[in-house]
């Protein structure tokens, strides 16, 4: 495949885990009520705001530069509905996070990103995205 066809694909990732990531949350809304839905979908808006603040803390002062490397925003957002399928949808789990090991595998090989960019990205964003998706389906369940 050529270089494009390989961006095409990387470029579908987000959006398709996007959508199926709303399907589950109106799933969620219909079946355990409103405000489940919203807490949800408050988790995954938490997430995303911490994630961008992270990158303009890191466009401010060169963190991820300071060391050779780039904050991954690719990864960064991806892993926002990475975490939410693993608070909220253990089945799925496993299938998203092998998705998520082959998108960036995708960006590696399309040269977007380093495996350090990544996992320095991962090990620096995941914690908390994980935290404020886990409280918020802790307020849900009240």
């Amino acid at each position: 495949m050529t270089f494009e066809q390989w961006a095409f694909i990387a470029d579908l990732y987000t959006p398709i885990i996007v959508i199926v990531c709303i399907i589950c949350m109106l799933l969620a809304g219909r079946d355990h009520g409103l405000k489940n839905g919203l807490l949800q979908f408050g988790g995954v808006v938490l997430s995303t705001v911490f994630i961008y603040a992270v990158m303009f803390v890191d466009n401010t002062i060169g963190i991820w530069p300071a060391f050779d490397l780039d904050y991954s925003t690719h990864t960064a957002i991806a892993l926002v509905f990475i975490g939410y399928f693993m608070v909220y949808t253990p089945k799925l789990s496993v299938l998203m996070i092998l998705s998520m090991v082959g998108y960036a595998t995708l960006m590696m090989h399309q040269k977007y990103h380093t495996l350090a960019d990544i996992m320095t990205t991962t090990i620096c964003v995941m914690p908390i995205i994980l935290l404020c998706q886990y409280k918020l389906s802790v307020i849900a369940k009240r």
